[in-house]
């Protein structure tokens, strides 16, 4: 790393059990200033039990730890939200970092495609896959421009980007088209010296997953209990991700440990998709 401050985007990383959350204090942990993006300063119930304020409570965790940190709040879709992110990176340091994080599960575990509202399809394709491509149209340049030798982009995936899954056609479809994307940034962004990579997270345990398996636990007219242990059956390791282990990954993609790769994929998802 230069001697600049380099600083880490991370976006929708405001959920307490979210793997944005993990991201943006392992990358603060990793010596990065770090912008936290969140959709909505709104906290689910078990959050708001404990005061929790989304992106501003993750920046304060990591300025209380001795880190750098400040927050955006809003939908990535408004140019206003993505030129605060901009702003707020220059007023901590030099990009050097930009995960795109946010994303939604889009009503996963409810509908066949064909039966897909068009609302939950255009909004699910909006959120996993629009936001990427303008977030690199803003932060491109400004990673391109920056003074530090470090440059990376982190997409995020899912194995439901790797295969169909019943029910699930807004979602597999805009993960999978994440993982081309990325391939298509490396190829584009690797004279600028910016790497661009991916990781496809298996199950773990966020908010996230527990809404996708209690609509799957209505449409099977079954147990919340009774879908998890099916779902732990799939996976060799028979567990769920921590949030961590995949901010591990990143973490590693982020950094220079990782300087001469690009365009790749890493699945993390306890060997489910071997079987």
């Amino acid at each position: 790393m230069s001697s600049a401050r380099a600083v880490a985007v991370v976006t929708g990383a405001g959920r307490f059990r979210g793997i944005g959350r993990a991201c943006a204090l392992r990358l603060a942990h990793d010596g990065f200033a770090v912008v936290v993006h969140a959709r909505t300063p709104e906290a689910n119930e078990r959050e708001a039990e404990s005061g929790w304020r989304g992106a501003e409570s993750v920046a304060a965790e990591i300025r209380d730890a001795g880190g750098k940190a400040t927050h955006v709040t809003g939908d990535l879709r408004d140019a206003s939200v993505r030129r605060s992110l901009v702003d707020a990176t220059s007023a901590l340091g030099e990009a050097s970092v930009l995960v795109n994080n946010a994303g939604t599960p889009g009503e996963a575990n409810a509908h066949p495609v064909h039966e897909t509202p068009e609302s939950v399809w255009l909004d699910t394709i909006d959120v996993n896959l629009k936001t990427v491509y303008l977030m690199s149209c803003d932060f491109v340049p400004v990673l391109r421009d920056s003074k530090v030798d470090n440059k990376a982009i982190v997409n995020f995936s899912s194995t439901a980007g790797h295969r169909p899954l019943a029910r699930y056609g807004a979602y597999c479809a805009s993960k999978a088209a994440v993982e081309i994307l990325t391939a298509q940034q490396a190829i584009e962004l690797a004279r600028h010296r910016i790497r661009v990579n991916c990781v496809a997270p298996g199950s773990t345990t966020t908010d996230m997953i527990d809404g996708t398996l209690k609509r799957a636990a209505q449409y099977a007219k079954t147990t919340y209990d009774e879908i998890v242990n099916g779902v732990m059956k799939t996976i060799p390791m028979r567990r769920f991700a921590e949030p961590a282990e995949i901010a591990n990954v990143v973490g590693f993609l982020s950094g220079t440990q990782s300087s001469f790769m690009t365009g790749q994929t890493l699945t993390v998802d306890g060997g489910m998709t071997l079987i």
